[in-house]
């Protein structure tokens, strides 16, 4: 769950220095040269109104009380072109200050994101049982946003509007300091009022958010199970959960933009306020001497740029709070230990597929998978969905897991890949402990097949070479001969080039049954896990399939997890699961004898075995 906004200040002094600070430290030469952009362009935002106080009083008010105009039309020239210059330069430095504060925006951006996938990448996969992955998406999306928000926009946008402001208060206290107070009399009642407005728009954008973040998730639920939308004619029930989603948000943005609007009018209308108090007490002041008429029109412009400042530090203020906000979310991800066996990048694979089978890719052969009186919850306090496993598989062997369904066989499997950490007991390879074993030894000596198979998008050849870009078009193709695929690509269109949408919903379940072993095949581990591999594919699939894995099976090691007896058969060894114990051990004549609860199983092994 996300960190409570009420961070402490050593955890927000945790945050700056582990995710502010490297990010801000890799583009310190960008940020500093917006930086150095804003006192100029505070300068030059103030220096235009003194201009034109300049050359009111200094020139144009007694030329006209003389008549004599032609007198001061070379001065006033001069000022006319050195506020035009001024005007320029405020034009160029506010565009580069822009530009230049994107830039790192949009770099430090690009390195958070690739910093946070890294990490990403190296989470133990039941985080991600845990967490729902479109949640995960649209939070740390928006999340992102909020951060370089508010590091880059909200800091700077901060430190530029107050350096106006301040610019602009200078000038006014130098004409002239009464009329200055006399202004900013108001100032209080805009502060509250802004204040009032601020915490208003801020709450219903918040809200806005969250159910942006909400109907984003459920559409893209909706669009991964699709298919069963479509089957079961639940089209109007979805449509209709999106659309009370949707209006959830449309009602939150409309009270966000309404209060928004409201304080950009009530800005406008103390300006108007403001211009109209000075003016009331400029008329006698200009009367008596005491206020120019240049100083008169200076402070018009001066009001009109003031009040914009005080509104945008607000809103920067609020850019701060989101970004906060985000950067806990941020923080508390990356704070999430990572699996310690795991790497950032899958080394790609240096074998080949020799003539004679996949080649192995490990450092040392496999010899021996053991399991010694594992036990293991998935939640501390929660009950135990192994108990006391223990067998042990020499290399080249097969071992086949049966039982009814919440007996255990997918919990093993998921522990010997170190998909779930936390066991009791001892898992080893060879003799070395599954934990201490780094994540690129793990898949150079373990291939998964599961029942649901996942295709990239790209073609056939990259999703059965996935993970190892140096395989060759020839050891991709054998890979596919070797579980009988190569027919079915060779009549595609494009063959092995043929395109692959997203999850493969252009292929048969069989098709990508098959792709998915020849992409076990290419990567040449030794150790082959199938996850009821054939659980979804029709018989004539199975034994194309079964045609290709009778030839892996020489010298291979093999996990199966199975529902058809032509699978049980096969195995050297039978582990009879319940309740997450093995009750019953052997190979198939073996466990047929004893009449056991094998020998009950064997009769819905043979109903979902026929064709």
């Amino acid at each position: 769950m996300a960190v409570t906004p009420k961070a402490n200040v050593s955890t927000r002094r945790a945050m700056l220095q582990t995710l502010v600070w490297p990010l801000v430290r890799n583009h310190r030469k960008t940020l500093f040269l917006a930086a150095a952009l804003i006192p100029l362009s505070a300068l030059t935002a103030m220096l235009v109104p003194y201009l034109t106080k300049v050359a009111l009083d200094e020139y144009i008010v007694p030329a006209a009380g003389s008549g004599r105009v032609e007198e001061v039309s070379g001065p006033l020239g001069v000022i006319a072109t050195l506020a035009g210059l001024v005007v320029l330069a405020e034009y160029v430095i506010d565009a580069l200050y822009t530009a230049t504060l994107q830039r790192a925006s949009m770099a430090m951006l690009t390195d958070l994101r690739g910093q946070v996938f890294r990490h990403t990448l190296r989470l133990p996969r039941s985080h991600f049982d845990r967490n729902p992955i479109g949640s995960i998406l649209t939070r740390v999306t928006s999340d992102f946003e909020a951060l370089i928000e508010g590091l880059a926009s909200g800091v700077l946008s901060l430190v530029l509007d107050a350096m106006k402001m301040a610019a602009y208060l200078g000038a006014m206290f130098f004409l002239n300091w009464r009329l200055t107070l006399l202004v900013l009399l108001l100032a209080p009642v805009l502060v509250f009022l802004i204040q009032y407005f601020q915490e208003r728009v801020r709450h219903w954008f918040f809200k806005a958010r969250f159910a942006l973040s909400e109907a984003t998730g459920y559409l893209q639920e909706c669009l991964n199970g699709m298919k069963t939308v479509q089957l079961f004619a639940a089209e109007n029930l979805v449509l209709q959960k999106f659309t009370e989603k949707n209006h959830q948000f449309l009602h939150a943005q409309n009270k966000s933009n309404w209060y928004d609007a409201l304080l950009f009018s009530l800005v406008e209308g103390i300006t108007s306020l403001a211009l109209g108090l000075m003016l009331w007490y400029a008329a006698g002041e200009i009367l008596t001497g005491l206020i120019t008429l240049g100083v008169l029109v200076a402070f018009m412009e001066y009001i009109q740029k003031l009040f914009l400042p005080v509104k945008e530090i607000s809103q920067d203020i609020a850019v701060l709070q989101r970004a906060w906000s985000g950067l806990e979310h941020i923080h508390h991800l990356m704070n999430t230990p990572p699996d310690p066996a795991q790497v950032p990048e899958r080394l790609p694979a240096s074998g080949i597929i020799p003539s004679g089978g996949p080649a192995r890719l490990t450092q040392e052969p496999l010899e021996t998978v053991t399991f010694d009186n594992v036990g293991f919850r998935y939640l501390p306090d929660g009950p135990p969905v192994l108990s006391g496993v223990s067998f042990s598989l020499r290399a080249g062997g097969m071992l086949a897991l049966v039982g009814a369904t919440g007996s255990g066989k997918s919990s093993l499997i998921r522990l010997l890949t170190r998909g779930y950490g936390g066991y009791t007991g001892s898992i080893r390879l060879n003799d070395r402990e599954l934990s201490t074993i780094s994540a690129q030894e793990l898949a150079r000596w373990i291939s998964v097949v599961h029942q649901t198979v996942f295709l990239f998008k790209g073609t056939i050849a990259d999703n059965i070479a996935l993970g190892n870009p140096t395989l060759t078009r020839a050891q991709i193709e054998q890979a596919a001969r070797y579980v009988h695929a190569h027919p079915f690509i060779e009549q595609l269109p494009l063959g092995y080039d043929h395109p692959v949408a997203p999850g493969g919903g252009n292929l048969s379940a069989g098709q990508a049954q098959l792709i998915s072993f020849a992409r076990a095949v290419a990567a040449g581990a030794p150790l082959i896990v199938l996850d009821e591999a054939t659980a979804s594919v029709d018989s004539m699939t199975e034994q194309w399939i079964r045609q290709g894995l009778d030839s892996l099976y020489q010298g291979k090691t093999v996990i199966a997890i199975a529902h058809r007896l032509s699978t049980v058969r096969h195995a050297g060894n039978i582990l009879v699961m319940d309740k997450g114990r093995v009750m019953e051990s052997g190979n198939h004549q073996q466990l047929l004898a004893q009449q056991g609860l094998y020998a009950a199983l064997v009769g819905t092994l043979q109903q979902e075995d026929r064709p």
